[in-house]
Order: C-alpha cells, then sequence, then structure tokens
C-alpha cells in the first residue's frame, strides 16, 4: 500500500483557541485566523461540535465528524481575526448528533452550517485509556484557557 502524506503547513492539529461556555445543548468558543483560509474555519467548527459532544458523553466513547449536510460561508476571512465559534446541539438519537455551528467575526456570519457527527465505543483501535483522558485533557486546557 502507498503511504499518502497530508501537509496542511500548521504547526498543531487543534485550532481551537479556548472554549469560553459549555452546557448540554450548547457550545462556544474561539479561533484566531491568521490567514483567510476558510476551510480551516470549517474545521474548527467540526473540532468544536466533537468536543462538545464528547463532554456531554462524559468522555466515554469515540466521537467524530459524520458529514457536514449544509454550510454556507458568507464573506472572507479577515487576516489576523478572531472569530466566535457558537455551537447548538439540534437532535440526537444513540448514536447519531445533529449541530448548527456558526463562526462570527466582527458581528458577521462567516460560515453557518449544519454538521452531522457519530459516537461509536472505543475499541482496540480507538483505546479508552488512551483517547479519554487524551480529551479530558484537551477539554479542560481549552476550558481554562478562556
Amino acid at each position: 500500500m502507498e503511504k499518502l502524506t497530508i501537509n496542511t503547513g500548521l504547526d498543531r492539529f487543534l485550532l481551537l483557541d479556548c472554549i469560553s461556555k459549555a452546557g448540554q445543548n450548547s457550545i462556544e468558543g474561539t479561533l484566531f485566523l491568521s490567514d483567510n483560509q476558510f476551510y480551516l474555519g470549517i474545521e474548527a467548527l467540526a473540532q468544536l461540535g466533537a468536543m462538545h459532544l464528547r463532554f456531554i458523553t462524559d468522555f466515554a466513547c469515540h466521537a467524530f465528524l459524520l458529514g457536514i449536510r449544509k454550510c454556507s460561508i458568507q464573506e472572507k476571512f479577515v487576516r489576523n481575526s478572531s472569530l466566535l465559534l457558537s455551537g447548538k446541539l439540534m437532535s440526537r438519537s444513540t448514536s447519531g448528533f445533529l449541530y448548527a455551528l456558526n463562526a462570527v467575526s466582527e458581528d458577521k456570519t462567516i460560515i453557518a452550517g449544519e454538521f452531522l457527527f457519530a459516537v461509536i465505543p472505543y475499541d482496540e483501535k480507538f483505546k479508552k485509556e488512551c483517547l479519554e483522558s487524551h480529551y479530558r485533557k484537551v477539554f479542560s486546557c481549552l476550558k481554562n484557557g478562556s
């Protein structure tokens, strides 16, 4: 099998700078963008939604983005700007979760979309002893950094 290497040019994969609020049905955070690459805003929203899902399930399972139902990008990002990110849990089933996620800059909605997430139990590929503690620490650091 051929090895594929993807280099985003980023120093880190985690894009969120902080989580300012987290409740049972909503989450808020921030992202500072030094470039106008809209896909980083979409990735940050996906990370915010997955963090909320982990939080409301008490980090008891593996959470991941299943798909984006719709996503609109209204404006170009302004270089060196902060985005206020917000997410609201719209509906859920046993393993599927639908979120409305938004990124706002200077009181303008830049990205708005519906993101679908899923959870699966930890297993031999997604090891609980590694991932549960990792995401608890990441969440705690992001929450305390606000």
